[in-house]
């Protein structure tokens, strides 16, 4: 019997996300083939059937997970209003919205596995295997979606652009990934977390 398109399309996802954990755990030269087939639950020649080497799938990994998790963490925060706060100030808005953005990233850290696996091989397999970190085209769709928030406010920090001010903010974000990577202990705590971020999110944004 022959594999439908979405059995392809899940057998796919599955390797991807087994890869993001095999490469987390066992590096870039121990995250073989035959490791993320058993994990995925799937032959090695399954593997080798999407993609073509190890660097090819840990660049996919990489590319999917960023956009996959971009999705999630920008739900509810492209547009000025944010989470039902349409009758705030620019500025809060602006900043609520990025305070949202800074805490939903913060909490996948610590608290989803996979999320975790894609900043730890992020920051450490990757540098190993290729030159860049293999989540650029997926940051500059963050970079664009967080400047449009930054942007429909009309306000942005300390008179730098939106698209600076975007930069700022990915600048925070990408510090919080390898912290998380190498120091996850430094993290803030859940019962502050929010508190935290709202904190740093005004000074970062002077507001």
């Amino acid at each position: 019997m022959r594999r439908t398109a979405e059995d392809a399309a899940r057998t796919r996802v599955a390797l991807l996300e087994a890869a993001l954990e095999s490469f987390e755990e066992k590096g870039w030269r121990g995250a073989t083939f035959e490791h993320v087939a058993r994990r995925a639950g799937v032959t090695r020649g399954a593997v080798h059937h999407h993609f073509r080497d190890k660097r090819a799938l840990l660049l996919e990994a990489l590319e999917w997970g960023w956009a996959d998790y971009g999705q999630r963490l920008f739900a509810g925060t492209d547009s000025t209003g944010g989470d039902g706060d349409a009758g705030c100030e620019p500025e809060t808005r602006s900043g609520d919205a990025v305070a949202t953005l800074v805490s939903r990233f913060v909490r996948l850290l610590t608290g989803d596995a996979r999320f975790r696996a894609l900043a730890s091989t992020t920051v450490l397999v990757a540098p190993q295997a290729f030159e860049g970190s293999g989540k650029g085209a997926a940051l500059d769709d963050w970079h664009e979606r967080i400047e449009g928030i930054v942007a429909a406010s009309g306000w942005s920090a300390s008179r730098l652009t939106p698209g600076e001010t975007a930069g700022l903010v990915l600048v925070l974000l990408q510090g919080f990934t390898v912290t998380a990577a190498l120091r996850p202990h430094d993290l803030p705590q859940s019962d502050k977390l929010d508190s935290t971020i709202t904190v740093l999110v005004r000074g970062l944004l002077g507001s």
